[in-house]
């Protein structure tokens, strides 16, 4: 798509948003009685948006800063457009989870344990590939990266699966003829289809664009990108991403059951052991089902989905450091659905 066709379509997608249905126009940008003592509670944390519908119906949504257009940085919220980009790709018969990684990266196929890591368990944490802080922005490091556990017996929630899924994603568009992009092609092609308008990417030194942090986006668009998530791929009665895709992202594994592809879930912990990203839902009371997935990003930026339920919940906050409670957010929030 050349940029003139791309601007069109990104205005049209504007026009046309209203929050997961069309139907939804009278919904208004400020917090109903409804929510008021959940909407209060994010903004005594520097909430900047809530947003809460069910079955593609908004219930209710308030914005203290800018207004439904403005964007907000998700941090490490960004992880949930990974599934989306495998569902695409895999919607698009570029891809499956369970190929080899070695099939695209044709440097590790020679290697012993590296040429035996499948998508699946590049994306869920497993592949025993683990990177420094420091070398996140580097993607010579993370292809060159010697597995430091196991395949399958370990979880890690680091940087190294998302740089080198970018660069899978990236050699398998440019090799079929499509825009090589990552973040453009998910963006023309899944995004703004359900009226998601573009979002913005923090991109590496090489350009490289961020799918574990660093993106921008508007509530509404959140939104609609967990309501996506929740049906399975299926948009106004289309399949737009591969639905199996997007289930596995809400499974947990052995190693880590708390852990999807993109996203935390709510089911409860086996054990003792610490929680796989900052947050009390596992030590603290919640009614919250147990099929609950969470895109999280420091300060409290959070997507809740809930495929049982019905319900999407998103909150963004202007603050990196803000304390923020999963189990009492989502006890307010439920106590008036």
């Amino acid at each position: 798509m050349d940029r003139r066709a791309f601007l069109a379509a990104a205005a049209a997608a504007a026009a046309a948003c209203s929050v997961l249905s069309a139907s939804q126009r009278s919904a208004r940008a400020q917090a109903t009685p409804r929510f008021y003592e959940a909407a209060r509670y994010s903004s005594e944390r520097a909430g900047v948006s809530f947003l809460v519908a069910r079955h593609g119906v908004v219930l209710g949504e308030e914005y203290l800063e800018g207004g439904p257009d403005t964007r907000w940085p998700i941090r490490t919220g960004t992880r949930v457009f990974t599934p989306l980009l495998a569902a695409s790709l895999a919607g698009d018969r570029l891809m499956s989870l369970d190929e080899p990684v070695a099939l695209t990266l044709g440097e590790w196929g020679a290697h012993p344990q590296k040429s035996l890591i499948s998508v699946r368990s590049l994306l869920n944490g497993t592949s025993g590939i683990r990177m420094r802080r420091s070398d996140a922005s580097n993607l010579t490091t993370a292809l060159a990266l010697e597995p430091a556990e196991p395949l399958g017996q370990s979880f890690s929630g680091d940087p190294a699966a998302s740089i080198i899924f970018a660069e899978i994603a990236r050699r398998k568009l440019a090799a079929s003829g499509r825009e090589p992009d990552p973040a453009r092609y998910l963006t023309t092609r899944t995004l703004l289809p359900i009226g998601c308008v573009p979002i913005g990417w923090t991109r590496m030194p090489d350009g490289t664009p961020r799918l574990d942090d660093g993106a921008a986006v508007t509530a509404r668009g959140w939104a609609q990108t967990g309501e996506l998530i929740r049906r399975e791929g299926i948009w106004r009665a289309r399949q737009l991403a591969d639905g199996a895709v997007l289930r596995e992202a809400m499974l947990g594994t052995f190693a880590e059951p708390r852990a999807g592809i993109g996203l935390w879930l709510g089911v409860p912990a086996r054990d003792r052991s610490a929680p796989p990203f900052d947050s009390d839902l596992w030590r603290a009371s919640s009614p919250a089902p147990l099929d609950l997935a969470i895109a999280a990003g420091d300060g409290g930026q959070r997507l809740y989905i809930s495929p049982s339920t019905g319900v999407i919940i998103v909150r963004q906050s202007r603050s990196e450091t803000a304390r923020w409670s999963d189990a009492q957010f989502l006890s307010l929030v439920w106590r008036d659905l």
